[in-house]
């Protein structure tokens, strides 16, 4: 619980301390009755279950730009939402999206229930430059209300889970990641908006232009000193955009895809070393290896057997 309320001049206050961006307003002042603010943190998200109850209708006005998408799953009350875009109405069972640049107006009747996703736009662009493999020219608009796909379902139960004291699996950073990057993959499939058409080719399983670079790049030059930083100046994309890229498409990092080029080379110098005379130690310096113990370690772990059963053709 963040903040609870009867007094409807303290939750104005809230509203503008809090929010920042959001102010409210009712329709007569003694009609308020309570408001509830429930907060999680999922990572880098923050999952909010808003109440919200008076005997009269009430609005909630965006007017100041924000940082973040905010996704508002209903579960009680019809709200009439007022943009740019025009009119539109949600009810239990919808989802309307809060733009960050754009100002909104919510008109409630007497009560509102809802699951309020807030997900900053960073996270928004950077998954999606990742899927498309292109920095986008400008934020991703999406529509403005829609049936809930299935998502408020996971914010109950990750609500629920949160709230247990304890939760050996929501201290662990890495399962707090999983979520996070789940729900954003939801939000961005599950939700039309103006970067969807992209996003559905590339569910059709062509990698991306500039994994393929970097592939390239990869095996002309496995050999060599790579870093990530240079395959993803040759890729053209950040290093996090190719990282995720590898880790989307390839289902490994760049780094271990270096290592793996690396590994097949040694390999077909091996094969070759058994008629020419070659020697374990110079088919690794040939693949670029220098650490000749890691090299053992690795290729067997790789192939199924030491570097000097494929010499031997044992």
């Amino acid at each position: 619980m963040r903040f609870q309320t009867h007094n409807a001049d303290e939750c104005k206050e809230y509203f503008r301390a809090h929010q920042g961006t959001h102010q409210f307003d009712l329709s007569r002042g003694p009609s308020f009755q309570d408001f509830q603010h429930h907060e999680w943190p999922v990572g880098r998200l923050s999952l909010n279950l808003i109440e919200m109850r008076c005997a009269g209708d009430f609005t909630v006005t965006k007017a100041q730009p924000a940082s973040y998408y905010q996704f508002n799953f209903l579960l009680e009350g019809s709200c009439r939402v007022k943009g740019r875009f025009g009119n539109a109405v949600a009810q239990p069972g919808d989802a309307f999206i809060i733009d960050p640049d754009q100002p909104l107006t919510e008109l409630w009747e007497d009560r509102m229930v809802q699951y309020l996703l807030r997900v900053d736009r960073r996270l928004i662009d950077g998954m999606l430059s990742t899927e498309l493999g292109k920095s986008l020219k400008q934020h991703v608009v999406f529509d403005p209300v829609a049936h809930d796909p299935g998502i408020g379902p996971w914010l109950r139960h990750i609500a629920s889970n949160t709230a247990e004291a304890g939760n050996v699996l929501l201290s662990d950073r890495r399962v707090v990641k999983s979520i996070e990057d789940t729900l954003i993959t939801m939000l961005l499939t599950g939700f039309r908006h103006s970067e969807s058409a992209g996003l559905e080719r590339s569910a059709q399983g062509v990698a991306p232009y500039y994994v393929k670079r970097a592939e390239e790049h990869i095996h002309a030059n496995a050999r060599n000193d790579l870093t990530i930083e240079d395959i993803a100046a040759v890729a053209k994309v950040s290093p996090r955009t190719l990282f995720y890229g590898f880790k989307r498409w390839r289902g490994k990092s760049p780094m271990a895809y270096v290592r793996d080029a690396r590994l097949d080379i040694a390999r077909k110098e091996l094969e070759m070393g058994r008629e020419s005379g070659g020697s374990v130690s110079g088919a690794a310096i040939n693949a670029g290896f220098t650490n000749f113990s890691q090299f053992s370690r690795i290729y067997k772990a790789r192939f199924g057997e030491p570097p000097s059963a494929t010499l031997l053709g044992h």
